[in-house]
């Protein structure tokens, strides 16, 4: 309530502390372990980066309702970047088994020659030691969903932003570092408002002729205050999340690591390249929230489900592109899995090959 609260009023939100901690046990999940379908991503470096991102994002936008009142039911599916056994690694969780064959094949057409494979055997996670440091954050959002952040047909990116966080990725032999973006098909009359605590029911309509309208502003000497040149541009900006599909969000942090100083600085820095990356003139952006000590233990549980849980992000196809996608040669990050052969359908030489 008191996040809530403070987006709707404008105050700033006091952060937790990213000092890491050790914990009294040991968390594993191997694949037979984990719910879903754990699917490998190799990408091929000529791709369209975020664009091929989005186009694949909307051909998943799959969205499930059931009753009188059209509760979305939707099943949510996890992206997510692991920096584990000195590698830069891609990974896409899928609900169920028809999810997983609908992603490869989504993947395939969107992203030509990456190669996209069943995690047979081993772990469906990294592994996190009774003597490791853990530190962790979420991700929220500054102002109300309807202001995009940054995405490629916003403000647009100057260069692909996963080019920094990969880079704060990159760590020493022994940590582990985890990026999971959970997602969940939103309703398509999302933008038209749902009467909640956030959106108080206005409509992205509603809130540009607000942005529009002249105030009257001073208590003492009340006066008319024309909107702004900045207001006017912001109304714009929330207009044209009209029409477009979203999604229900969760973006998690996690590192782990023998030295306590890499796991502070690893989650602070992976959460601090997202929060100065995507920030827009509306003074859209992200938001982070240390998880305090006392709560590291079930937050790894929470990765190792991908529980999806109502943190009001909804983000669009577009926005949601610029913050989980398949990056390409643009990112000169070191240590990422790249596929270097035209070739699909190829199982890569060091995972185990599907019956």
């Amino acid at each position: 309530m008191g996040r809530v609260l403070m987006g709707l009023f404008g105050g700033d939100e006091t952060h937790g502390s990213y000092t890491a901690t050790q914990l009294d046990k040991s968390y594993t999940q191997t694949i037979d372990e984990t719910p879903g379908v754990l699917l490998g991503i190799r990408p091929y470096k000529d791709n369209q980066g975020i664009v091929d991102g989005a186009a694949m994002l909307q051909s998943l936008h799959d969205v499930r309702t059931k009753g009188l009142r059209d509760t979305n039911i939707s099943q949510h599916h996890t992206f997510e970047l692991w920096f584990d056994e000195e590698k830069l690694k891609f990974y896409m969780h899928a609900a169920d088994e028809s999810a997983a064959n609908k992603f490869r094949r989504r993947v395939a057409n969107s992203y030509s020659n990456t190669q996209v494979f069943r995690v047979e055997g081993g772990d469906a996670f990294p592994q996190i030691h009774a003597d490791d440091y853990v530190a962790g954050a979420e991700l929220d959002l500054n102002r109300h969903y309807y202001y995009p952040i940054r995405n490629h047909q916003g403000d647009g990116f100057e260069r692909d932003p996963y080019g920094e966080v990969t880079s704060e990725m990159l760590s020493t032999p022994e940590t582990r570092v985890v990026v999971q973006v959970v997602f969940r098909p939103a309703k398509n009359d999302w933008t038209e408002g749902d009467g909640g605590l956030l959106s108080r029911g206005e409509s992205v309509d509603d809130v540009a002729e607000e942005l529009r309208s002249d105030r009257v502003v001073g208590w003492v000497n009340p006066r008319t205050r024309d909107a702004s040149k900045k207001d006017r541009e912001a109304a714009d900006v929330v207009e044209m999340q009209r029409g477009q599909y979203g999604f229900h969000t969760n973006m998690r942090i996690l590192a782990a690591s023998p030295d306590k100083y890499e796991a502070e600085s690893r989650a602070r820095g992976v959460a601090g390249m997202f929060t100065r990356y995507y920030n827009t003139m509306t003074e859209q952006g992200f938001t982070d929230e240390p998880v305090p000590a006392s709560d590291r233990g079930a937050f790894i549980e929470k990765l190792h489900a991908r529980e999806w849980e109502d943190r009001e992000m909804i983000l669009s196809v577009s926005e949601l592109a610029g913050a989980a996608h398949i990056p390409n040669k643009e990112i000169e990050t070191p240590k990422i899995d790249w596929r270097y052969s035209q070739r699909g359908g190829e199982v890569p030489a060091d995972s185990q090959r599907e019956e």
